[in-house]
């Protein structure tokens, strides 16, 4: 394999190892460094839409039913555990209940349910028994729109997708445990949409608690980044190639030479790791993010779903980004071939980078 070869093989593949807590530092010091070398100004970062990829506000939507339970029905459910669960439905706290709550009211009615069906039909009361059927029937239809208030359209949610100020050492210091959590919830919503209509009130509470402590956000601002300024380098390259080529003779020069030094110091040995890093904790989090909303699909909003292919499309185009920086970096040497003072060591300081 030739020497440039080497090289190319390991930007396209990302295998890099090492560890990096600067990430952002890291990539504006790579393009100042590009600015330097080839002598051309770094352009303008195109215009920072703040707000672009916020979870869209979405009011809160009820779920009615059209069958009622009136308080003669109430007072008739005696003997059944379902009296529990509309008494708690029913109080000032049951009426103001989070989504969250409201959503494990339903599964609980569903899932008790079948039992004082059985029983009231076995009394004589089958009006009562077909109220609670129709009832039950109503809320399993309507389960996945609760299913989407609670997990999408709550405080959680919302938070796990905020952007913070800053990424710090992102994503060094982050941890599987909510990767696991959006695996468990994915496990749970699966079960109620199937049938299993049992739910634990403290684990799912703690579930989504862990939401807010999420990183998607941080996920985000990380691939904004990186796409505004790959961006950046692009048109840089593309104007040295113009205005400023790096051997206008067709040989190696000092310029040519100190941009390999600068591609292999500061692109691949300080960025690469960062990007292998954001690459992985994508596949982490969007795998079980991705699996806890399929199933759920034809109950989002539009403007859910806008946002889920923007969302995606920025976590989705690092390769095609890293892929086409290379291709400006090759451009940019392209004309420079070693000459009789190299003595063939054309690449040779990203060789030794490289083992």
């Amino acid at each position: 394999m030739t020497l440039r070869g080497g090289w190319l093989v390991c930007l396209l593949t990302l295998t890099g190892c090492s560890d990096t807590d600067t990430g952002p530092n890291d990539l504006a010091e790579y393009l100042n460094r590009l600015s330097t070398v080839t002598g051309v100004e770094l352009p303008p970062s195109r215009p920072h839409e703040a707000n672009r990829l916020d979870l869209p506000h979405q009011p809160p939507a009820e779920s009615p039913t059209s069958s009622q339970i009136d308080l003669i029905d109430f007072l008739s459910l005696s003997g059944c555990e379902l009296q529990i669960n509309l008494g708690r439905r029913n109080t000032q706290l049951g009426r103001t209940a989070s989504r969250s709550q409201r959503l494990l009211l339903d599964l609980e009615f569903m899932d008790l349910a079948p039992d004082c069906i059985t029983l009231l039909r076995e009394q004589g009361d089958s009006e009562l028994a077909n109220t609670l059927a129709n009832v039950s029937l109503e809320r399993q239809t309507l389960l996945s729109h609760s299913i989407v208030q609670a997990l999408f359209m709550g405080p959680e949610w919302r938070l796990f997708w905020e952007r913070p100020a800053t990424l710090g050492n992102y994503p060094a210091d982050t941890s599987s445990a909510i990767a696991e959590s959006l695996n468990r919830l994915g496990d749970m919503t699966r079960g109620w949409l199937g049938g299993n209509w049992q739910a634990s009130n403290r684990e799912f509470e703690l579930l989504l608690s862990d939401l807010r402590a999420g990183d998607g956000g941080a996920l985000l601002l990380a691939h904004s980044l990186v796409s505004r300024e790959l961006e950046r380098a692009n048109t840089l390259l593309a104007s040295a190639q113009t205005r400023a080529p790096l051997c206008p003779f067709g040989s190696a020069t000092d310029r040519s030479r100190a941009l390999e030094k600068v591609v292999a110091r500061f692109f691949i040995d300080a960025v690469q790791p960062w990007l292998v890093q954001l690459r992985q904790r994508t596949e982490l989090l969007m795998t079980p993010a991705r699996s806890l909303e399929a199933p759920l699909s034809a109950t989002l909003s539009p403007g859910y779903r806008a946002w889920m292919a923007e969302r995606d499309q920025v976590l989705n185009d690092q390769t095609a980004l890293i892929r086409a920086h290379i291709a400006n970096i090759q451009a940019t040497l392209s004309q420079c071939a070693p000459n009789e003072s190299d003595n063939g060591q054309g690449f040779s300081s990203i060789r030794q980078q490289q083992g």
